[in-house]
């Protein structure tokens, strides 16, 4: 029987279940503590800790931050969801400059440059009167935010144990939920009180959060660029920008960007949607988000023991859109019944959405590094995160729009855009698979001639 790495999270548990006639109850338990207690490796354990600090913020931001801009800063819903698709629109191409940056100069400094210009967003939320400061901030945050996705995958791609990329990123991706869990916390108690000073703090405390997790990426150890490009010759400069010229991979970008749509419908839809058409209080609004992030945390690892590879991931992502075209039917009709009834339906539905969220999640994580070249993982990871960045960008407006205001009808047609999205991800991976065995064909061939 072969055994799973030292510290493998999905692969600890594939394997549980096949020791079971070889190994003791005690033993058993021991190796689902190693699943959840994280990395050994000093690096990993800074890199989760940043991690975590950071996405505490976040957490109370996300679940409150479009409710503080129409409530605190006094804009209209349809001005914050334009505002924020312009000015995200503004910084949306810098991930890919600043991964290619990364992978050039070292990714822990590009990392922590990306954090303080997030924290320099966040404060200037404070500011925030009318359109045109919205759409200021919004670019210097969506800077900061896809320059942070670029260098992040970089530093995954160094510190992970070698081809264990996605798996450290699923378990980060655990540590995030629940750092969001805990931050959904503090954002029911400001949405309770529903007052400017309550949001003000909200802003203050995720400014905060992004400053502490640069601090402790201090601490991380300089981390070597992973690519060396001659830019005085054209060749050099031809063989920068090897991403953009990987079809399979523009491919798995721009699929994956629209299937990523539905990361904005639990934060920026779902609160507007509580808040003026259903009859759930308020804080409702927190609570869903606090749910769904410590579902997301606790289903990371165990719902994605499936995925051994490519092929597994493609399928996994593929069965996320139907999973998320039944959650948001449950969203769309707790805008009728009375109060206790449109929770419950609330409650059901972000459940069905959190499992769906952590199928899609990992699956494109897994193909994020799968189908990437190691030795340019912030280039790639910057491409993946421009096309994820754009999707973020526009996401506002069409899912406050199709969500919102256009009720039943827009969640059944955003939810089968998502689901082709996903079974297109499936389609492009059989096609690099195919096009790897070719290689490899040929490559065996040549070598045998030679």
């Amino acid at each position: 029987m072969r055994r799973a790495p030292s510290w493998c999270p999905r692969a600890a548990i594939c394997r549980w279940e096949n020791d079971v006639t070889n190994r003791g109850s005690s033993n058993r338990m021991a190796r689902l503590l190693d699943v959840f207690r994280g990395p050994s490796d000093s690096r990993q354990r800074l890199f989760a800790l940043s991690t975590i600090v950071n996405t505490i913020g976040m957490g109370v931001f996300l679940s409150a931050g479009t409710i503080f801009l129409v409530r605190s800063a006094g804009l209209s819903p349809t001005t914050v969801g334009v505002g924020l698709t312009v000015g995200s629109l503004a910084g949306v191409g810098a991930g890919l400059l600043i991964g290619d940056l990364a992978d050039r100069r070292g990714a822990r400094e590009v990392l922590i440059a990306s954090m303080v210009l997030e924290a320099v967003a966040s404060l200037g939320l404070i500011l925030v009167s009318n359109w045109w400061s919205l759409i200021v901030v919004a670019a210097l945050a969506s800077v900061g935010r896809t320059g942070s996705v670029s260098a992040r995958g970089a530093v995954i791609g160094i510190i992970a144990e070698e081809g264990k990329g996605a798996q450290l990123r699923t378990y980060l991706r655990a540590v995030t939920n629940v750092g969001l869990a805990i931050g959904t916390l503090g954002a029911a108690a400001i949405l309770a009180f529903d007052t400017r000073q309550a949001y003000l703090a909200m802003v203050l405390t995720s400014t905060l959060t992004f400053l502490t997790g640069a601090s402790v990426l201090v601490r991380l150890p300089h981390l070597p660029p992973t690519r060396v490009v001659n830019n005085e010759s054209g060749a050099g400069r031809e063989r920068r920008w090897i991403a953009l010229r990987d079809r399979h991979y523009l491919g798995l970008t721009a699929a994956s960007s629209v299937a990523s749509l539905q990361y904005s419908v639990l934060i920026q839809a779902l609160p507007v949607w509580i808040l003026l058409r259903t009859s759930s209080p308020r804080w409702m609004a927190a609570i869903v988000m606090f749910l769904a992030s410590v579902l997301v945390a606790a289903m990371q690892v165990p719902a994605t023991r499936s995925i051994d590879g490519p092929r597994s991931a493609a399928r996994l992502l593929a069965r996320s859109g139907p999973l998320f075209l039944a959650a948001w039917v449950l969203m769309a009709v707790a805008s009728g019944p009375s109060v206790w009834i449109a929770s419950g339906l609330l409650v059901v539905g972000v459940v069905v959405h959190s499992l769906a969220e952590v199928w899609q999640a990992a699956g494109t994580f897994e193909l994020s590094f799968a189908l990437a070249r190691p030795e340019a993982q912030g280039q790639y990871q910057g491409l993946i995160g421009f096309g994820h960045g754009l999707s973020e960008a526009v996401a506002p407006a069409i899912v406050i729009t199709m969500c919102v205001s256009g009720g039943t009808t827009g969640w059944i047609a955003l939810g089968i855009i998502v689901t082709v999205a996903g079974f297109v991800c499936a389609l492009i991976e059989r096609r690099w698979a195919t096009a790897q065995a070719v290689t490899s064909s040929r490559t065996a061939v040549v070598a045998a001639d030679g």
